[in-house]
């Protein structure tokens, strides 16, 4: 079970995590921002590889925490009240995502897209300066740490597959290092083209901007789900029995 987990559920994760404001909006947002193609490149990719290695501190601490305390409670969450309290998180997540959707928010009266264009703002504003992008990226990343449900996902396979500190940064740094690829690929396509590349990442950053809430109303969706089915069948054995 633990080499499945590793191989295929991991890289997903981190694909979907590549879809996030942090990694692909903003630095979509910043593509489109200024002149001279290279430049421009150079200070995207310098954004990217440092809101990558945030996200990589944070699941070494992250892991170093959870490691001893999953060894704790991995008796408990195999118990009757353990896959009682899984189920209720899978069905709390399902809850939210639908909650998140911006066609809800909407019929709340809300506007799903004000915080792609409070990023936008912050975007240019940082956009000449690589001390403010290094800020930008920082700050991107403690905002989204806590609503990154596949990032948070992939720390809980990682403890629960005993993978161990040392085996786990290395696989944290892939992790983080497939996070961010999207954004270095759409960064090397400008430094090529120039303008040439234009209208591409206009295209692009409009509709990142226009489906960054519905991207995460999904994944949240889908964690909630996967989780679900990993532990209703449980609880009504349980029940069952």
């Amino acid at each position: 079970m633990e080499e499945p987990l590793l191989r295929l559920g991991l890289p997903a994760l981190a694909l979907i995590d590549a879809t996030s404001v942090g990694t692909l909006v903003i630095p979509l947002m910043l593509l489109v921002t200024g002149r001279g193609a290279r430049s421009i490149a150079a200070r995207t990719a310098g954004y990217l590889l440092v809101i990558g290695l945030f996200y990589w501190l944070l699941g070494l601490a992250l892991l170093a925490g959870l490691l001893p305390l999953y060894e704790q409670a991995q008796q408990a969450l195999a118990g009757p009240i353990g896959a009682v309290v899984l189920a209720a998180a899978g069905a709390a997540l399902v809850i939210w995502s639908w909650a998140a959707d911006p066609e809800t928010i909407r019929k709340r009266g809300g506007d799903p897209e004000a915080s792609g264009r409070r990023w936008a703002q912050r975007a240019r504003a940082a956009s000449g300066s690589w001390r403010l992008l290094a800020g930008l990226a920082v700050l991107a990343g403690a905002i989204e740490a806590a609503s990154m449900i596949p990032y948070l996902a992939a720390m809980t396979i990682l403890a629960e597959t005993n993978t161990g500190l040392g085996r786990g940064a290395l696989v944290l740094l892939g992790y983080c290092a497939l996070m961010i690829a999207p954004g270095l690929v759409l960064a090397g396509i400008r430094a090529l083209l120039g303008e040439g590349a234009d209208r591409l990442l206009d295209r692009l950053e409009r509709w990142a901007v226009r489906h960054a809430s519905s991207a995460f109303s999904w994944a949240v969706g889908a964690i909630g789900v996967i989780v679900l089915v990993r532990t209703v069948p449980r609880v009504i054995g349980m029940l069952g029995g």
